[in-house]
């Protein structure tokens, strides 16, 4: 039989506080870099003539664009289609070096806040 007295039953109400805030601070899990796309594997990705490569690069380009918040500076005329936004964010990729190195995420809202700056 346990006979807590008030002080210890304190030190175990910390202590389990304590090692619960360590375990949910820690990362459930890491991406490996390898499971993320670059800018370049994006441009190689969204050239290829085929429709379901075409239909990827809409996608990624509508998941980045539903991510995107208002301190991220990018206004976006109405009208502006996927496939606008496809055809300019590859081009720029594929023309930047810099952009090519980036992760694909990172380098698609780059390209549209450069071209879609709000003033």
């Amino acid at each position: 039989m346990f006979i807590f007295r008030s002080g210890n039953i304190f030190r175990i109400l910390v202590s389990a506080i304590i090692l619960a805030i360590t375990f949910f601070s820690v990362p459930a899990f890491s991406v490996d870099s390898k499971m993320q796309m670059s800018g370049e594997s994006f441009s190689s990705t969204c050239t290829r003539a085929d429709e379901s490569w075409i239909s990827f690069c809409n996608g990624y380009i509508q998941a980045v664009v539903d991510g995107i918040r208002e301190d991220d500076r990018i206004c976006m005329p109405k009208g502006t289609t996927r496939t606008d936004l496809v055809t300019i964010t590859e081009q720029k990729i594929t023309n930047s070096q810099e952009l090519k190195l980036m992760n694909a995420h990172d380098a698609v809202k780059s390209v549209l806040r450069s071209i879609y700056s709000c003033r």
